[in-house]
């Protein structure tokens, strides 16, 4: 199980990105590589570790300031370009998740040197690989600089195997910043695709080729509705301040299109999609920021054992205390209620948002 936020990617331009490291080393070493380039740990206090690249690239400020505010002002080393902050190793040389106060003491130092809206999010995604060999669903978080606008995107990648994985990873962070640059999940969607396409030469074969799922959510301050966009039957569920749940998406797969023709679907047809990151239909829906107490964002593997076995996704959500336990609760529920078969990657990402 993972939970919350093991690592924090920090940009010069003040950019705050929550990643998710695989749990063994040499994994973890390959994951942070793909952020900085030759990357180099620099330990931080007892509890975490900074791991930053050796190019000539920009003094990062956001990291050198949050690393002062850790340490009580001590200076620290010259800092350049993306770094990667986790929290330090264990007993069989692992990287632990970074500490809560930490993670807390980075955003700061990026809030006071962007110069961006503080919003009232508290946002928290939990994930289990299940029984599948690779853990092929993704999640990101961005947050736009200049504007304070938020976009939340969650991935469900299509098939078990180390392609898929990377797609979705790579992909994930990729849908997340263009929702938050421009404000539209479904132009975040679009892009992707075209992207995705094209380094296919528009050749997409779906038994060879990988893709994913998507639903992506943006949450801007200075807008009243909370937008939304998906592909697939990944979806995003809201929670009213007075404790009704309401499913904000239609699922894009073969059981929805037999509901919609008013016949009955069988126990398999929802494993058939109609719609994927490469082709077919992108959904759209708007809901009232106001009226929105949670929001969740999820994949197949964490709702569909819970809805075969009559339980209430929204009913979670509701008896949560926050976003991390409504998050844990939705992916710990949904693994307990497929424990008799082999159970899928399940994925909550889950967005509380304070009334003004």
């Amino acid at each position: 199980m993972i939970a919350t936020t093991p690592a924090l990617l920090v940009s010069p331009t003040g950019e705050v990105e929550e990643l998710l490291l695989d749990s063994r080393h040499a994994n973890q070493l390959r994951c942070i590589g793909f952020y900085v380039e030759d990357p180099r740990a620099h330990q931080l206090g007892r509890r975490a570790v900074v791991h930053a690249g050796r190019g000539a690239e920009s003094v990062n400020n956001v990291a050198r300031q949050a690393w002062m505010s850790i340490t009580g002002g001590s200076q620290p080393p010259l800092l350049r370009g993306p770094v990667v902050i986790t929290g330090a190793t264990n007993h069989a040389g692992d990287l632990t998740p970074l500490p809560k106060f930490t993670a807390e003491a980075i955003q700061r130092a990026a809030g006071l040197l962007s110069g961006a809206t503080t919003v009232g999010f508290k946002v928290s995604a939990v994930q289990h690989r299940g029984g599948r060999n690779y853990q092929c669903d993704a999640y990101a978080i961005k947050r736009s600089k200049n504007t304070g606008r938020w976009a939340f995107a969650v991935l469900d990648g299509i098939g078990d195997g180390p392609q898929v994985r990377h797609f979705a990873r790579r992909f994930a962070p990729l849908i997340a910043r263009e929702a938050a640059q421009h404000g539209s999940p479904l132009r975040a969607l679009a892009a992707a695709r075209v992207q995705a396409r094209n380094e296919l030469r528009w050749e997409f074969d779906p038994r060879t080729d990988p893709s994913a799922v998507a639903v992506v959510a943006v949450a801007d301050h200075r807008s009243p509705l909370i937008h939304v966009a998906w592909c697939g039957d990944a979806r995003a569920y809201r929670l009213a301040p007075i404790g009704i749940s309401q499913l904000l998406t239609h699922d894009h797969n073969y059981a929805q299109d037999l509901r919609r023709r008013g016949r009955t679907p069988g126990p398999y047809d929802r494993n058939f999609i109609t719609s994927c990151l490469m082709n077919g239909d992108i959904g759209t829906a708007t809901t009232e920021r106001g009226h929105t107490r949670r929001l969740l964002l999820c994949t197949d593997g964490a709702y569909a054992p819970l809805e075969e076995r009559g339980q209430d996704v929204g009913g979670i959500l509701d008896l949560a205390d926050d976003a991390k336990d409504a998050a844990a609760l939705v992916v710990d529920d949904a693994i307990t209620a497929s424990a008799d078969e082999s159970s899928d990657n399940a994925t909550a990402l889950v967005v509380d948002i304070a009334q003004a």
